[in-house]
């Protein structure tokens, strides 16, 4: 929580209300030039579009006939919520995560299919990622005893251990040896999101072959490219998250330094 806490102090609107405030304070113009062109610039999708593109890794979305078969197919959480009204309906915000893993485990690039139980401690309540996504993919006719829904967990940290944990009680034997082996997965997560959720997964001794989807940067730039916007700005704000979180976890050790 106060690395969370952390990240949003240092993300540009409360560094340019910083600036401004200094500017108030000395009667600085310049202070006050400075904090118009970050917060112009980090609103462009020009900007925008360089970091997120930066984030994703320069990655590319790959046909599943070139994905390597694994022991399952590996769905990380994403955003989750409920919505107004008394449907008792809730919407996710990453559902390409889940469509991927479908066509993946659909065209026998794993035997099961594996959701991860993504929740929030600010909404207890509300059931488990994984869990709603375990009763979407038995509506669409994946067997029960395809699915698995690995414990809660808040972060991509607590994925990778909860994950380790289930295949340290399930162990994949090799059919060769007769011998544990490092469980192979079929990685499946936002582009922006699969760099520090990779190296994540192999610090945890997985043998992880990645397939990014969800891409958010733009393949070209036009007029629009130079105004500013608010989409822009949350776009900023996703890649610097990504970028501030990938640090932290390479100042851990749990980054490889060529993933930043």
């Amino acid at each position: 929580m106060l690395r969370e806490l952390l990240t949003l102090l240092v993300m540009p609107v409360p560094i340019v209300l910083v600036l401004l405030v200094i500017a108030v304070w000395r009667r600085s113009w310049r202070m006050v030039a400075v904090a118009a062109v970050l917060m112009w610039l980090t609103s462009t999708p020009l900007v925008s579009g360089r970091l997120v593109k930066i984030a994703e890794g320069w990655r590319d979305r790959l046909p599943i006939d070139a994905i390597a078969h694994g022991d399952a197919v590996l769905v990380l959480s994403g955003g989750y919520s409920d919505v107004p009204g008394t449907s008792g309906a809730s919407e996710f915000d990453d559902f390409d995560r889940a469509l991927a893993g479908y066509d993946l485990y659909r065209a026998g690039k794993a035997p099961r299919i594996m959701f991860t139980g993504g929740w929030s401690a600010l909404r207890p309540e509300l059931e488990t990622v994984g869990a709603a996504l375990r009763e979407r993919a038995l509506s669409l006719g994946v067997p029960d005893s395809d699915i698995i829904v690995v414990g809660r967990a808040s972060n991509t940290e607590e994925e990778a251990r909860a994950v380790r944990e289930h295949f340290a009680a399930n162990p994949v034997i090799d059919t060769a040896t007769g011998q544990p082996r490092a469980p192979r997965i079929i990685l499946v997560t936002s582009a922006f999101h699969m760099t520090r959720a990779e190296s994540l997964f192999r610090a945890a001794g997985l043998d992880v072959t990645p397939f990014p989807v969800d891409f958010r940067s733009p393949t070209r730039i036009t007029l629009r490219s130079f105004i500013p916007s608010g989409i822009a700005l949350a776009q900023t704000e996703l890649a610097l998250h990504e970028i501030y979180g990938r640090v932290y976890y390479w100042l851990r050790g749990l980054v490889v330094g060529s993933s930043i």
